[in-house]
């Protein structure tokens, strides 16, 4: 079953990952909880036998060995393997349940678009939504063990309700070596095909919609099926396993307490490997990740629930297309149709801080309060004489009472020095001079005048 704990960490709080590390399905300390039992056997018996058993020179050449192994367990990169091995399976992980299957299009469009009242359009409805899911559970039972043991035989399928008496003896009639999947699925766009030769779907484009939707169930559920077929090479799994499982089976020696040590002489006897436990934590529960989204299809505590799939997509489906047909309330105003909509909240949520409103990093800049017009000039003096500048009129609300922060201030060397050079030299633009005017030409690297004689004299070469 599938462990939740969303809602343990929705708010985060200093202690939120404590909660989670106490829990014991789906956590770490299930998952190793058997083989760190058996490699601290291993360790203690070990210690025991250097420390009460073996004699002076023995334990000479065991502190060798120990520093032998010691020194060469950075030979094992288990960071890499781990880390391209769980990348890999998680990506494989995520795309299974993106394409395990969920029923609504098909059921939504069905009941859209396959119209009428009768027991007869009721069964067009209902047989599709029944076919559809019967594909899944057929696929289903043969990868996930959860719904193999819910139907170990056709006959469970059928007795479930799945297929009738007829369907099931239409469905054995075909014998090969194959898989059968694909049947169900030739009778739902039958079940399509025959609802619009006798009226009950008004269009050829409805057909192509529902017929669209159950394509792509079918084509994801194949994908499941290739997925299963063609797993990751076993070589990979089992060398990033073999590679964790041998690191620690050395570290039972490596890690040893010994006098004489010359790799390590200031060793501390702790007796207990305390930093080699937090290691075999990580590396073991971070291998464990790997095998648990390697086939999601098991009795994992994190594995898809298939069996729960199956039951949600056949009452969503039935639902949908039975009690939700046609059920549209009537037309009214809505409670906004005033424009003096104010939201609501509860009491206990209203009194909260408020949300802040998303806008641009920029969006409270505004005009010094001294800028009362922006003159719009183009930007080619050569087009001076073609194109009429303008004068836009500040509105008070456009300007920012503050000094120090508006646009008018962070220019304002700029775009006086521009205006001193425009008046100086365009003799238009100084008759329509206004007090308190902002220029939009502060970018201009030259005046229009110069760019204008530089046209003319271009002109008379």
């Amino acid at each position: 079953m599938t462990v939740s704990y969303n809602q343990s960490v929705a708010t985060s709080r200093p202690w939120t990952f404590l909660a989670l590390i106490f829990r014991w399905r789906g956590s770490v300390w299930k998952a190793i909880w058997i083989q760190y039992s058996v490699w601290l056997g291993l360790y203690f018996l070990v210690s025991a036998i250097y420390r009460f058993i073996l004699q002076d020179y023995q334990r000479q050449i065991f502190v060798q060995l120990v520093d032998y192994t010691g020194a060469r367990l950075s030979y094992v990169p288990l960071d890499w393997m781990l880390g391209f091995f769980i990348a890999g399976v998680l990506r494989r992980f995520w795309y299974l349940y993106d394409i395990i299957g969920f029923i609504d299009n098909i059921a939504c469009s069905t009941a859209t678009y396959i119209r009428g009242d009768s027991d007869r359009a009721k069964q067009y409805r209902r047989n599709i939504i029944r076919y559809c899911e019967l594909t899944q559970v057929l696929i289903f039972r043969d990868l996930s063990m959860k719904a193999r043991k819910r139907f170990p035989t056709l006959d469970t399928v059928a007795a479930a309700g799945f297929m009738m008496p007829h369907e099931k003896a239409n469905f054995d009639q075909i014998q090969y070596n194959y898989n059968k999947y694909f049947l169900p699925f030739n009778w739902a766009w039958a079940l399509v095909y025959n609802a619009r030769k006798e009226g009950l779907i008004e269009g050829d484009y409805y057909v192509t919609v529902i017929s669209e939707d159950i394509k792509k169930f079918r084509t994801g559920l194949a994908w499941v099926c290739n997925y299963d077929w063609v797993p990751l090479p076993i070589i990979y799994p089992t060398i990033v396993c073999l590679a964790v499982h041998m690191y620690f089976f050395v570290c039972v020696m490596a890690r040893q307490y010994v006098k004489g040590s010359e790799n390590d002489p200031n060793m501390i006897d702790l007796v207990f490997p305390f930093m080699t436990s937090i290691q075999f934590v990580f590396y073991m529960g971070w291998l464990k990740v790997g095998e648990g989204l390697l086939n999601p299809w098991g009795e994992d505590d994190d594995d898809f629930e298939t069996n729960m799939l199956i039951d949600r997509n056949l009452a969503m489906g039935l639902k949908i297309v039975d009690e939700g047909y046609d059920k549209t309330p009537r037309l009214e105003k809505d409670a906004f149709w005033d424009d003096t909509w104010v939201p609501l909240y509860s009491e206990a949520s209203a009194h909260e801080k408020r949300y802040h409103q998303r806008q641009g990093s920029l969006a409270h800049i505004k005009l010094s309060r001294s800028v009362s017009q922006v003159r719009m000039v183009p930007r080619d003096g050569r087009r001076a004489s073609v194109v009429k500048e303008r004068i836009v009129n500040v509105k008070p609300e456009e300007t920012n009472e503050s000094r120090g922060n508006g646009i008018g201030d962070v220019f304002r060397p700029s775009s006086l020095l521009n205006l001193m050079k425009h008046a100086a030299s365009s003799h238009s633009l100084e008759r329509q001079q206004s007090p308190g005017s902002f220029r939009m030409d502060t970018l201009s690297p030259t005046s229009p005048t110069t760019d204008a004689k530089e046209y003319e004299s271009d002109k008379r070469d």
